[in-house]
């Protein structure tokens, strides 16, 4: 695994192109009411991750939620201090099927993401790169 993670931190990431991995795109992680993002620490290294999970699972990931600007947050009913106000992605696959969530949300942890949260019921995984490790199912 320890493979996994390096490969993920010497991935390129592109702020010159609508890429900002081989298979996401700036688009996809930017908030959709006002079309930002926050470059902070941890972004590419997200997105790196989000990249290594695309490539080893084989199939497409959808980003549910990327950086939300306040006004966004609030108007989805995010978390007064969610961590999408620095950045994090909620993600599913493509097809929504359950046993692939499974799939992701294993190599997720193994992958070493700060934060995962688990929504079964609504199928997808909330992922962050906060500095210590949370794990929840909602």
């Amino acid at each position: 695994m320890n493979e996994l993670i390096q490969c993920a931190n010497e991935l390129q990431v592109s702020i010159h192109s609508d890429h900002i991995t081989e298979n996401f795109l700036w688009s996809e992680i930017v908030c959709p009411c006002c079309d930002t993002i926050k470059i902070v620490p941890g972004v590419f290294a997200h997105m790196a991750r989000l990249q290594v999970m695309r490539t080893e699972l084989g199939f497409p990931i959808h980003v549910n939620s990327g950086h939300r600007c306040p006004k966004h947050n609030t108007a989805v009913g995010g978390a007064a201090h969610s961590w999408h106000l620095m950045f994090a992605t909620d993600i599913r696959p493509e097809d929504h099927d359950p046993d692939k969530l499974k799939l992701m949300y294993r190599l997720a942890l193994q992958l070493k993401f700060g934060g995962i949260g688990l929504y079964e019921s609504d199928n997808f995984i909330h992922l962050d790169m906060r500095p210590e490790t949370l794990r929840w199912r909602g």
